[in-house]
C-alpha cells in the first residue's frame, strides 16, 4: 500500500471536498488518481480510524450487515453545513411565527406534496386541498396513498416515542389498502419475513432485522434524551438512512423512512422546524439516489447522505425564509401573492445561476406558457422588486434576482453536490 498516496486523499476528504469514489481514482480536482485497489485500501483506512477511535471517523453503534459498521466522518464540509445551520437558527431575523398553525399547514402541504411526487404519485395541489381540506371522496389509489399520508403526518405530531410498535403503527397508516397481497406481512409479525434486493443492493438478512431495528429505538432515544445539539442535527438522517439500509418491509420503506425523519425531528426540538427533506429531495431525486448509492458503496459511509440533505434541506429552509419575506413586501404594497406566485418564486430561487431569460423560467418552473405570459410573471415580480432588469447586449431581456431586497442571501443556497 502506498501509504502517502493514501493519506493525501483522505486529508483531501476530511479538508477540502468529501471527494467521491469516482473523483478520487479519476478526477483532476482531487489529483489523487486512486487505483481501485488503492481506493478499497482508503475505505480499509478510513475504517481503521473509526474502530481506533479517532476525532475525524465516527463508528455509529448501529448493526451493519455487509461492511464493518456504519460511519461518519466530521470533515470540514459537513462542519461548514452545520455551521450555516447554527447561524440561521440564531439569526434575529429568523421568523417568530415558524410554529404558527398556517406556517405548519403550508409545510404539511409541501411535505405530502414532495414525499408522493418522489415515489412517482402524481397530484396536484388543488386535489390535495380537496382530499384533506374538503375531504373529498378518494378516487383511486394516488387518492388513497394522500389521504394515508396526512394520517402518517398526524401521527407523528401526537409526538409518540420512536418505538418498534409506533413505528409498525406508522408503517400501518402509511401503507394502509396499498399493498399487494404478497408484500403483506403476516398477522402478528412487524417486519418482513423474506429477503429482498433493491435495485442492486440486498436488504439486511430478516432474521437479523429485529435486532438491527432493536439498536436504532436504543440509539435514538439515547440521542434524543441525552445527546447534544450535533448528534440531534444528525439523527433524523441516520434514521432516515438505516431504515432504508435494513429495509424492515417488502414496501414503503423509503416512505416510512422519510416520515421516520420527520418524526425525529419533531421529537429532537431543534429550531429549524418543521423540515422540508421530502419536498426538497423530489426536485433532486437523482441526487437523492445517487447520495444512497455513495454511502452504500463506500462501505456505509453516511457521510455522503448527510452532505446532501444539510444541502437541500438548507437550501430549502432559507428560500422559505426568503418567500416569507417576499409575501409581506407584496402585502406591504397593497399585493397579495398567490401560492402559484410563491411557487415560482420559489423556483427561481432554489435552482438560481444567475441571470436568466423567460425561457429559463418556463423551463424552471416546468409549464407550459407563452413568452407574454412569462413575461408578466416576471415584470410583476420585477415591480414589486423581488427581480430586477440585467443590462445586456442581446435582444432577449434578461432578469436576475434583486439580492439587496431578501433577508437571507443566497450564499446559504445552491450546495447541491
Amino acid at each position: 500500500m502506498d501509504d502517502k498516496k493514501i493519506l493525501n486523499a483522505v486529508e483531501k476528504q476530511f479538508h477540502e471536498k468529501y471527494y467521491t469514489a469516482k473523483e478520487l481514482e479519476y478526477s483532476n480536482k482531487a489529483g489523487t488518481f486512486l487505483s481501485p485497489l488503492e481506493y478499497r485500501q482508503f475505505l480499509a483506512y478510513k475504517e481503521d480510524l473509526a474502530s481506533e477511535g479517532s476525532p475525524f471517523v465516527s463508528p455509529l453503534p448501529l448493526p451493519a450487515f455487509n461492511s464493518q459498521f456504519l460511519y461518519y466522518s466530521a470533515c470540514n464540509e459537513l462542519n461548514s453545513f452545520l455551521d450555516s445551520y447554527h447561524q440561521l437558527s440564531e439569526d434575529e431575523n429568523y421568523p417568530t411565527d415558524r410554529f404558527s398553525s398556517a406556517y405548519i399547514e403550508s409545510r404539511i402541504y409541501s411535505e405530502i406534496e414532495g414525499t408522493v411526487n418522489v415515489e412517482n404519485v402524481p397530484t396536484t395541489r388543488s386535489r390535495l386541498k380537496q382530499l384533506l381540506e374538503e375531504d373529498a371522496p378518494v378516487e383511486n389509489i394516488n387518492d388513497v396513498i394522500i389521504k394515508n399520508m396526512k394520517a402518517g403526518i398526524d401521527f407523528v405530531h401526537e409526538l409518540p416515542k420512536f418505538s418498534k410498535e409506533n413505528l409498525f403503527r406508522l408503517y400501518s397508516l402509511l401503507s394502509r389498502d396499498c399493498l399487494n397481497e404478497n408484500d403483506r406481512l403476516r398477522p402478528g409479525d412487524h417486519y418482513r419475513y423474506d429477503s429482498v434486493e433493491i435495485s442492486r443492493y440486498h436488504g439486511c438478512p430478516f432474521e437479523k432485522i429485529d435486532d438491527c431495528m432493536n439498536a436504532l429505538f436504543s440509539y435514538a432515544d439515547h440521542v434524543l434524551y441525552s445527546g447534544n445539539i450535533f448528534e440531534k442535527a444528525l439523527l433524523p438522517h441516520i434514521c432516515h438512512y438505516y431504515i432504508l439500509y435494513i429495509h424492515p418491509y417488502f414496501d414503503y420503506n423509503g416512505r416510512t423512512a422519510r416520515m421516520v425523519s420527520y418524526w425525529i425531528c419533531l421529537l429532537s426540538g431543534i429550531d429549524l422546524f418543521p423540515p422540508v427533506i421530502s419536498e426538497a429531495i423530489n426536485q433532486t431525486k437523482s441526487n437523492y439516489y445517487r447520495a444512497i448509492e455513495l454511502s452504500r458503496d463506500s462501505h456505509n459511509d453516511l457521510t455522503y447522505f448527510f452532505l446532501y440533505l444539510f444541502s437541500v434541506s438548507l437550501d430549502y429552509l432559507v428560500c422559505y425564509q426568503n418567500l416569507e419575506h417576499f409575501t409581506q413586501v407584496a402585502k406591504n404594497s397593497g399585493s397579495v401573492l398567490t401560492q402559484t406566485d410563491l411557487n415560482y418564486l420559489k423556483k427561481i430561487l432554489i435552482s438560481y445561476n444567475g441571470a436568466f431569460s423567460y425561457a429559463d423560467f418556463l423551463k424552471t418552473a416546468n409549464v407550459s406558457m407563452s413568452k407574454q405570459g412569462a413575461l408578466k410573471i416576471l415584470n410583476r415580480f420585477m415591480k414589486l422588486g423581488f427581480l430586477k432588469e440585467m443590462t445586456n447586449t442581446g435582444k432577449t431581456k434578461l432578469f436576475d434576482i434583486n439580492k439587496d431586497n431578501i433577508p437571507y442571501s443566497l450564499k446559504y443556497l445552491n450546495h447541491q453536490r
